[in-house]
């Protein structure tokens, strides 16, 4: 059972929402746009509109709750529940890291960061020792630098941790989920060391301006 909620949940990160929504209402392709990321900041990077950004990243959260709640929706069945939650969030960041879409569609994988699939993964699972210190740990170096992706890295980079010291029973889903999210990321580290990684835009006029 547990397999079959990774593939569920791997067939549902797989749908890449920031792709069709930014097709749809300007006809370009995201991932020749900005960063190139497939996710909810770089369509507002790509649209400069606001509104498409919280489209996109509630699509790709609930994505993620989605994928821990069809292993609690079977309960009745007999299964390891924890080991079936982890296998269906680690299905929906690898979907959306590493999109089957893409794959079947042009014969090579594409996709996002997970982000917002995390953000609905980890509220789910336990909203006070998972969802808060992990966004906590993304926060700060957000705040003080005004660079989202140094905070989505530090971010992951702290996932395996508050869930050995917060969360222990879903330690795993931590460490699996962070891997995905860190491959994806670990190539835009030397630009970002280097100061030509895209800080965060506070507005829409901000996005627009930067295009």
């Amino acid at each position: 059972m547990e397999l079959l909620f990774f593939i569920a949940g791997y067939i549902i990160g797989s749908f890449p929402t920031a792709y069709f929504v930014v097709k749809k209402f300007t006809g370009r392709d995201i991932r020749q746009e900005e960063t190139g990321n497939v996710g909810a900041m770089n369509t507002l990077r790509a649209t400069g509109k606001s509104y498409l950004f919280f489209l996109v990243f509630i699509i790709d959260a609930l994505k993620g709750y989605l994928g821990i709640y069809l292993p609690q929706l079977f309960s009745y069945l007999s299964y390891d529940m924890n080991l079936s939650i982890t296998f269906g969030a680690f299905g929906v960041v690898l979907g959306h890291c590493y999109s089957l879409y893409f794959k079947l569609k042009e014969g090579k994988f594409a996709g996002g960061k997970a982000i917002a699939s995390l953000f609905g993964i980890l509220a789910g699972v336990n909203f006070f020792n998972l969802f808060i210190p992990w966004g906590i740990a993304m926060l700060f170096p957000t705040v003080l630098t005004g660079n989202l992706f140094l905070g989505q890295f530090i971010g992951t980079l702290a996932l395996p941790f508050i869930g050995y010291f917060f969360l222990p029973e879903y330690f795993l889903l931590t460490i699996l989920c962070a891997i995905p999210v860190f491959i994806k990321q670990w190539p835009r580290v030397i630009p970002l060391i280097r100061g030509k990684e895209p800080k965060w835009y506070f507005s829409k006029k901000a996005a627009l301006k930067k295009k």
